[in-house]
């Protein structure tokens, strides 16, 4: 394991800079009592590869994170404070020499061939966000970090919240997901599983929208949904266009006479690893709003 001056000391000269972001708090918590003897140190080179590390690994692991593990989609953004930060480039991989580099997707060419050579074992989770395709991941992460009681607790407590959705009561109230761009989720895309999840039905899905699309506001006039949820509305989030229907002026008196909610873009992201928090989050506002009632909201215990 190297010497943690040594390692910022390293960073300093790559002039890796180190964000200070917005703090979260999140929902799933584990505390630092174990010894940190014979765990690997972490390299996370995306900002999906830093949830997985920040929720899993010792503090005292991680090398560095990705240059975005603090920006307002990162859901760990809070842990990521004081954690120095890569460019994710295959030089400085090298040069940190991790025992693990941790990636979601390929972040540079050649990059396993080079890690190869390095002797520095280059890991990237399964594509997918499933309950089945997550708890593999959890699993791959804690195992390859020597972690395997906290991805264990992790996984455990997803079942468990998982199974209380599905017990929930379901609706038959149409949710329309709209992004600053004006896309909306259709069938086979996270943000449709996650509707369904929280109880209601998807505003695509019942009108036969495949994947990522443009939501027409001609559809949204002739049948308005019961309910908006928009993604990726917060600052510095995304930009937004100003010829997307969000702008649109008969799209945002819809917006002011119906339920509308915004989800945090931070519980959107990293295929299907907070699917459980914003499916709660869409559910427990819609109790707020009165589109469900307190008891429907709450347990089913």
């Amino acid at each position: 394991m190297k010497n943690r001056n040594h390692i910022l000391g390293v960073l300093k000269a790559l002039s890796i800079v180190v964000f200070i972001g917005v703090a979260l708090v999140p929902s799933h918590s584990f505390s630092e009592n174990q010894s940190n003897t014979n765990k690997p140190s972490i390299l996370s080179l995306d900002y999906c590869s830093d949830q997985f590390v920040l929720l899993l690994a010792d503090r005292k692991q991680i090398l560095a994170l990705s240059k975005a593990s603090e920006d307002i989609y990162s859901f760990y953004r809070a842990r990521a404070k004081g954690i120095p930060k890569t460019e994710s480039t295959i030089e400085e991989v090298i040069m940190l020499k991790p025992d693990i580099a941790l990636q979601t997707y390929r972040a540079a060419a050649h990059m396993r061939e080079m890690t190869s050579r390095s002797d520095i074992g280059l890991f990237t989770t399964h594509y997918g966000s499933d309950p089945e395709t997550v708890y593999k991941n959890i699993e791959l992460v804690g195992n390859t970090l020597n972690q395997n009681l906290r991805a264990k607790g992790f996984i455990e407590l997803y079942k468990k919240r998982y199974a209380a959705l599905k017990k929930k009561p379901r609706k038959n109230l149409k949710i329309a997901y709209v992004t600053p761009s004006g896309t909306t989720a259709g069938v086979g895309t996270s943000v449709d599983d996650i509707i369904k999840l929280s109880g209601f039905q998807s505003y695509a899905a019942a009108h036969g929208l495949n994947g990522w699309q443009s939501l027409p506001v001609e559809l949204l006039v002739m049948d308005p949904p019961d309910m908006f949820i928009t993604g990726y509305f917060e600052d510095g989030a995304v930009t937004q266009s100003r010829w997307s229907i969000s702008r649109h002026d008969q799209i945002f008196k819809m917006m002011q006479n119906t339920p509308t909610t915004n989800i945090p873009s931070s519980l959107m992201s990293c295929s299907g690893l907070f699917l459980v928090d914003a499916a709660e989050r869409i559910r427990k506002d819609a109790a707020n709003m009165g589109i469900i009632t307190e008891a429907e909201w709450g347990t089913n215990e």
